[in-house]
């Protein structure tokens, strides 16, 4: 009995010395298409990871008001700074990072409604289709409109955004799509009463530039007895313009234009009191930084406001503009 006794506690020995094995976990962890990204805000990228449909991983931003992304793994940035985007397996507990740098946006163009909406025209061209993406500025975000690009724009005072293309086509902005207007431009303003003109693409004159259009509701008819290139509107509906000489106009509500002497001038804006701002000429000299002039219509002279530089210009509440300076940086005051 001792003996079986024994025995059987020598094979429970060996038996406990056996070796234990155990089944290896899959590695659950990923990585996305790239560890770092720098986008110019107003601008998308995409990511998407190496194991995993992007379908598979909750995706966030570490600051929306930067960056967004959406649950494609598609990246819109909305302003400068630095953002964390981060991807997180639905099932697992494992998530990948992506840091994206977004550099400040560069501009051509700026419109601003008698409401205080303000569009602006990128800088970036569009591939294949030439001009330039719309965007909507919103405290400092901003918002890309869809299925556009333009060259110029003015806003109404509901706050519509009007563009001309690179082709020259008018389009206006409703209820999330664009609208072809009839004719075609190369430059539009809006008045804080609504009124519309535009400058067309015919030649009137070698020195004067292009006919002025007027927006009867339904079609722009031509006016008579001036041209321009750029052209803002007053809040009385009078339209301005600056030739191609860069002497600048103003429509004196019946036939002829009045001269408006004492500035060499490029764009120009007006704002929902009639404050009237130019731009200076270009001097054709590199690293020239033009000068912005406001209209005193008590002396009938323009005074260049202190510290101020731009090529492009708009307006809106009293003494408030935005302009856009020669490296393509958007300010306001």
């Amino acid at each position: 009995m001792k003996r079986i006794l024994l025995f059987v506690l020598i094979i429970g020995a060996l038996a406990s010395c056996k070796k234990q094995t155990h089944t290896p976990q899959p590695d659950r962890s990923f990585q996305l298409s790239a560890n770092s990204l720098t986008l110019d805000a107003g601008t998308t990228g995409a990511l998407s990871s190496n194991k995993y449909s992007t379908s598979e991983l909750n995706w966030s931003s570490s600051d929306s008001t930067i960056a967004t992304v959406d649950t494609t793994g598609l990246i819109t940035a909305l302003k400068s700074g630095s953002v964390i985007i981060t991807a997180k397996q639905k099932t697992y507990n494992v998530s990948a990072t992506c840091s994206v740098a977004v550099n400040v946006a560069k501009f051509t163009d700026v419109g601003v409604g008698a409401d205080g909406s303000v569009f602006a025209i990128g800088a970036t061209p569009v591939p294949s289709i030439g001009g330039f993406n719309v965007f909507k500025i919103v405290n400092g975000e901003m918002h890309k409109l869809p299925d556009c690009s333009a060259v110029r724009v003015a806003v109404s005072p509901q706050g519509v955004p009007w563009v001309i293309t690179s082709s020259n086509q008018v389009l206006k902005y409703v209820n999330g799509a664009w609208q072809t207007m009839p004719g075609n431009a190369s430059d539009i303003g809006i008045g804080a009463d609504g009124s519309i003109f535009a400058i067309s693409t015919v030649v009137y004159s070698p020195s004067g530039g292009f006919t002025i259009l007027k927006w009867n509701g339904s079609a722009f008819t031509t006016m008579t007895d001036c041209s321009g290139i750029h052209i803002a509107v007053g809040p009385n509906g009078i339209p301005w313009v600056v030739n191609k000489s860069n002497v600048v106009f103003q429509y004196s509500g019946t036939v002829l234009w009045n001269l408006m002497p004492g500035v060499s001038a490029n764009d120009i804006a007006i704002g929902t009191d009639g404050r009237v701002y130019v731009t200076n000429a270009s001097s054709g000299v590199a690293g020239y930084q033009p000068p912005i002039f406001k209209y005193n219509s008590t002396n009938a002279t323009w005074a260049q406001l202190p510290g101020i530089f731009g090529t492009s210009i708009s307006a809106s509440s009293a003494g408030k503009i935005w302009w856009i300076d020669e490296t393509g940086l958007l300010h306001n005051q």
